[in-house]
């Protein structure tokens, strides 16, 4: 209809009705430009709303996750430091013989965390980390997933199996052993924790027993460096709970 009408003025020669249709034509196309524009631009700021909410889904499941690990871990370091101190000294700081020998047995609990990176993975591998407006939130993100994949590797923290625990288990009797899963060690859900469980009935040489893992060399040796690689653990969970924290307060400022 326009071009009919713009080649109507051009034969009757009304330039100023001719220009002021090449005016509106070029307005409407300038107008449906910026409204296709304007969408495109709702559309990217959506998806990247609903990445962000995604990833900081993740960030709090690692937190809560961390946590809880963290707590375990500060848990097995304590059990492990007091099992050492007896070995090196003998003191046991008013605590039995059964006690001991079972902060042994704790000592030698590992539980492995990982972290969820799935959001973030997927916006990578999209090519879409741009949706990310902020840069200062982007780079604090690839900052902290790369960290992340370090956290994964099979020698970090995170994820050692010590050689004490096999040392420590071979070392005690099978039916004390059968006895410490029974009553001491409860594992549900995805959660593990330490029960306070009485000595076992019908075992009299647990004194024996004791004297033979505290005055293995091989299993304090290996007790010394396992500890101390968990408390490193716990103090690099106490860091990246604060990176995350710090993320999802980022993520939060710009919605």
């Amino acid at each position: 209809m326009i071009l009919r009408r713009v080649i109507a003025h051009v034969k009757k020669q009304h330039w100023t009705a001719v220009f002021l249709d090449f005016v509106i034509v070029v307005a409407g196309i300038l107008i449906a430009f910026q409204i296709t524009q304007w969408n495109e631009g709702r559309a990217e700021r959506k998806r990247a709303q609903e990445y962000l909410s995604h990833i900081r889904t993740d960030l709090l499941a690692d937190m809560t996750e961390l946590q809880g690990h963290r707590d375990f871990w500060e848990q097995v370091t304590e059990e492990g430091y007091a099992a050492i101190r007896y070995a090196e000294t003998e003191d046991m700081r008013g605590a039995t013989e059964w006690e001991i020998l079972r902060s042994f047995l704790h000592a030698s609990q590992s539980w492995q965390f990982t972290f969820v990176d799935s959001t973030y993975s997927e916006l990578r591998s999209a090519g879409e980390l741009g949706l990310i407006r902020d840069p200062e939130l982007r780079n604090a993100l690839a900052d902290y997933y790369v960290l992340v994949a370090a956290r994964r590797g099979g020698l970090g923290p995170y994820h050692l199996l010590p050689e004490y625990r096999e040392l420590v288990r071979g070392r005690v009797r099978s039916d004390i052993m059968r006895y410490y899963w029974q009553a001491c060690f409860k594992q549900a859900a995805g959660v593990q924790e330490f029960t306070d469980c009485p000595p076992p009935k019908d075992v009299s040489d647990l004194h024996d027993v004791l004297a033979q893992v505290a005055t293995d060399k091989a299993i304090v040796d290996s007790l010394r460096y396992w500890i101390d690689t968990q408390r490193l653990a716990v103090e690099l969970a106490g860091f990246d709970l604060g990176r995350a924290q710090s993320l999802i307060e980022h993520v939060d400022r710009l919605k």
